[in-house]
């Protein structure tokens, strides 16, 4: 007879909210762009790429590498989108230092994701989550 793996209650708790907290913002993700302006398109950019790094640290937690990854990578290429609309021609200098923070952004989590550091994914999400409050300031 198989002996059924012992599964700690706080795992499955973690999993579940993971698991509600993808599938939420998927959809709530889904429905927000579809008939929206750029500038709340980008506010959804911030978002997602925040929800991502939050499901990382989880992730991480829980020793889910894939998961990990997945999450990661989708935050690396929001971070970059958001890098390549800046408009450097006419944004002057703010412009200019936006697009270095991103590259910094980019660089540092393709570190953390690289070493798989928690700590760094934290500082990332802060960092973001700062970029995303300066923009509904402005919005």
């Amino acid at each position: 007879m198989l002996r059924q793996p012992s599964v700690d209650k706080k795992d499955v708790k973690s999993i579940y909210r993971a698991t509600a907290l993808g599938s939420y913002s998927s959809v709530d993700f889904e429905t927000k762009t579809s008939v929206q302006d750029p500038y709340h398109l980008i506010s959804l950019l911030f978002e997602k790429g925040c929800v991502l790094l939050r499901q990382a640290e989880e992730q991480l937690k829980r020793d889910d590498s894939e998961g990990f990854f997945a999450s990661t990578s989708h935050a690396m290429q929001i971070v970059i989108g958001l890098r390549e609309i800046l408009d450097l021609e006419n944004g002057g200098d703010l412009a200019a230092q936006l697009y270095e923070t991103y590259t910094a952004i980019g660089l540092s989590l393709s570190k953390a994701r690289t070493n798989q550091d928690l700590e760094s994914i934290e500082k990332l999400y802060t960092a973001l989550n700062e970029l995303r409050e300066g923009w509904e300031t402005i919005k």
